[in-house]
């Protein structure tokens, strides 16, 4: 076995974050600066918990999509079995978040994956800041 050794690129230039300003126009400082954007963002779901508030079962939100559809046959309801509460088979993990205590608006989660009636493995967590139930979606 031969290791090949990594060649990592040098540090090269470095390139401003800021979109190139015409200095012929007006500039206005917040509209050539990179907007972004969150990704994988947690959606609210319902819960039902049982007695020591544990999730029992779990209501999928509907699947909203953006991409155009390649079928020209309209939408199933079948397809998208939102609003129907999945009964929960096991709870395979359970952990704790809080982090950023120093801000205004602290994280304090308990995160659960599970595996519902359907055999489908899910990461949810309740917000214990305002006891809301979300789906963590990516990852």
């Amino acid at each position: 076995m031969v290791a090949h050794p990594r060649k990592t690129p040098g540090p090269g230039a470095v390139r401003s974050l800021t979109a190139k300003r015409s200095s012929s126009k007006a500039v206005n400082p917040e509209a050539g600066s990179l907007q972004f954007r969150s990704l994988n963002l947690p959606v609210p779901i319902e819960v039902v918990e049982d007695s020591a508030g544990r999730p029992a079962a779990v209501t999928m939100p509907p699947i909203r999509s953006n991409r155009p559809t390649r079928s020209h046959r309209p939408a199933q309801q079948s397809e998208n079995p939102a609003h129907k509460p999945l009964a929960i088979a096991s709870i395979n993990d359970l952990w704790q978040v809080d982090d950023e205590w120093w801000r205004e608006r602290p994280i304090s989660r308990r995160y659960y994956q599970i595996t519902t009636q359907t055999d489908r493995r899910l990461t949810i967590f309740q917000d214990q800041t305002n006891a809301q139930w979300y789906l963590q979606k990516g990852g």
